[in-house]
């Protein structure tokens, strides 16, 4: 996406304070406009009951559901990390700060879930301790 925007912005020659998006008429996409284009797209994807819950409220939910994803679903070596963060448009150290639940690796210290279930699924144990030997 981000090449996709660079190749775009030397297309048109835009500087740095230029609006990449535009409406027909070429005025620039105003706040207004967006929050009112949003609305309309959420109403048409959403079902009813969806539309009052916080589900892509925001475009910035779906962009971060976006990142968290290729995060998690890719190899997590430097060059996909650094691939995601130019992708997303932002600094590698700002990408692990905001995603940093994303980068976790499982480790061999993770606790083995499957044995935790089957432990807590035993049958109750005595409230009273059993009494032990004693060493003399």
């Amino acid at each position: 996406m981000a090449a996709i925007l660079k190749e775009e912005t030397i297309r048109r020659d835009l500087h740095p304070d230029d609006a990449i998006f535009v409406l027909d008429d070429g005025r620039p996409l105003t706040a207004e406009v967006y929050r009112k284009v949003w609305r309309q797209a959420r109403a048409a994807v959403q079902q009813a009951h969806e539309l009052d819950s916080p589900l892509g409220r925001h475009v910035s939910a779906l962009r971060d559901a976006r990142i968290a994803a290729w995060l998690k679903n890719g190899d997590q070596t430097a060059a996909h990390i650094l691939a995601v963060a130019e992708c997303a448009g932002m600094s590698t150290p700002r990408l692990a700060e905001r995603f940093a639940y994303c980068l976790r690796k499982s480790t061999q210290d993770e606790i083995p879930w499957d044995r935790l279930e089957a432990a807590l699924a035993l049958a109750d144990l005595p409230s009273q301790p059993i009494p032990t030997a004693r060493r003399a």
